[in-house]
């Protein structure tokens, strides 16, 4: 009796607290009627603070000759929105409530680095974005993962190679001033339990950290790759090091069997073959490889042991075999000694263990911001400013006195007057120029300033409202073209 009583209750109860489909379909209505423009604060002059994970899942490929890292990463973004909560009593206990991507405000993230397309958020179809969903609680914390593969670009740095390695970067970075959103990393690291091994790289060691400026917010995930080199070891370096001494048996062959300058040709060939390889598996840059420098000794010498043993062979014919051609192989073997012993010492000074490269000191005690940074900022904040904040309500207003204004209007009360643009373009690198075909490609960030006389408003009667941010699709842009774009 006792056991039924007690199962009755937990029942009972446990219906009680179930959200029904009339609660959420109630809080996704209340939720449809928040602008997704508007930014998640009631006081519409506060900052956003986004923290950001990252979770490397796989290293891809990295090719040292263009320069490019392709990760597959995930990065779980948090936040606390101050419009989209609720009271869990009067949606029946509803602890989640999850929203689509295109019907709630997020953040729009950029990869400075990144070789082609730069957004952050890049889905297949219409229905990965119908499916992608932004995951609300009751109090307002905001959760939005999302999983992206893309190229980074990434300078290779080969003076050790095959025992390379090579500090990369993937740079988050959010086109919103820091007054609107800053972010912050979660964590001193990135989050690597799940990442799958490369068969070629190897992550050394990685790091976190953040930029904060006046016109933007970053945070940066270093990557320290080192390469695998036994592959390469086994393949390259050391048939390199079996030629050299191979090279040096030419002179053991006696000049009557007249074999000694083909195995010469034949070891020379072979360099060649050997430094074409290595030339197309290292970038063309100023810094070189200490095995690409090894390599082109090897074929000087080579050379030199070429023309050694033709020049041999000219004299054994042309003089007496008798009195000459010992003396001459004897001269000649005892300069190519000395000369190999040379390079030996060479190479072994060459070889001797170096320091391995190691991020700076001061990034190993770069620390994430300090938590208690927001609550420093609003503690100096004075009543007089606190009086003037513009709220969610002058913002809604507003944005709704521009949705009224067509976006194919020119931003001219006259319209016969001309729209004057001022523009900035910020060179941010050059990625390839193609000699051939006479193409340039590069990375740039242009920037268009213009007077619109028909989007304004007096401060003072939107709550002091300074900026205002609306969609291109909603608003009147320029229209643009690049005479000299390449297809």
């Amino acid at each position: 009796m006792l056991f039924v009583c007690a199962g009755s209750i937990i029942y009972l109860v446990s219906f009680s607290v179930c959200a029904t489909f009339d609660d959420v379909t109630n809080l996704e209505q209340r939720f449809k009627n928040i602008s997704p423009n508007i930014r998640p604060r009631v006081n519409q002059t506060d900052f956003v603070e986004i923290t950001v994970l990252m979770t490397l899942e796989s290293i891809k490929d990295y090719d040292e000759v263009s320069g490019t890292l392709t990760v597959v990463a995930t990065y779980v973004l948090y936040w606390h929105d101050e419009l989209r909560n609720w009271n869990k009593s009067d949606y029946g206990n509803l602890p989640i409530m999850r929203t689509p991507i295109i019907e709630t405000w997020i953040p729009k993230i950029l990869i400075r680095n990144m070789v082609s397309k730069r957004s952050v958020f890049l889905f297949d179809n219409d229905v990965d974005t119908r499916t992608t969903f932004v995951r609300y609680n009751s109090s307002g914390q905001a959760k939005f993962m999302v999983e992206s593969s893309h190229e980074c670009s990434c300078s290779a740095e080969v003076m050790y190679f095959p025992f390379d390695i090579h500090a990369c970067a993937i740079e988050l970075l959010t086109v919103e001033q820091s007054n609107e959103i800053r972010f912050r990393p979660l964590l001193n690291e990135i989050y690597m339990a799940y990442t799958q091994s490369n068969a070629e790289w190897s992550v050394q060691s990685n790091l976190v950290e953040n930029e904060l400026s006046e016109y933007y917010s970053l945070v940066k995930f270093s990557i320290i790759l080192s390469r695998k080199p036994k592959f390469l070891f086994l393949n390259l370096v050391v048939p390199v090091l079996f030629l050299s001494f191979v090279n040096l048996l030419v002179f053991r062959l006696p000049v009557a069997s007249g074999e000694r300058a083909s195995m010469a040709f034949t070891v020379l060939l072979t360099f060649v073959v050997f430094v074409s390889m290595v030339t197309n598996i290292l970038p063309s840059s100023n810094v070189i490889s200490l095995f690409n420098i090894f390599l082109q000794i090897q074929l000087f010498c080579s050379i030199l042991i070429t023309f050694c043993a033709v020049w041999s062979i000219s004299h054994y014919h042309k003089f007496n075999e008798k009195d000459t051609s010992g003396v001459i192989a004897s001269i000649l073997i005892k300069a190519s000694r000395r000369y190999r012993k040379k390079c030996k010492i060479k190479r072994n000074q060459s070889e001797a263990p170096r320091e391995k490269r190691m991020p700076d000191d001061e990034n190993k005690n770069t620390q994430p911001l300090d938590a208690n940074f927001n609550e420093n900022i609003t503690n100096e904040l004075t009543s007089d400013e606190l009086r003037v904040c513009a709220t969610f309500d002058d913002v809604t207003n507003l944005e709704q006195r521009f949705k009224s204004i067509s976006p194919n209007i020119r931003p001219r009360l006259n319209q016969t007057d001309f729209v004057e643009i001022a523009v900035l373009m910020t060179l941010e690198s050059i990625k390839d120029h193609d000699e051939i075909s006479g193409t340039l490609t590069v990375v740039a960030t242009y920037v268009l300033h213009w007077h619109d006389e028909l989007r304004n408003w007096n401060e003072s009667d939107d709550g002091n409202l300074t900026i205002m941010q609306t969609p291109i699709t909603k608003t009147w842009i320029p229209e643009n073209s690049d005479t000299k774009h390449g297809q």
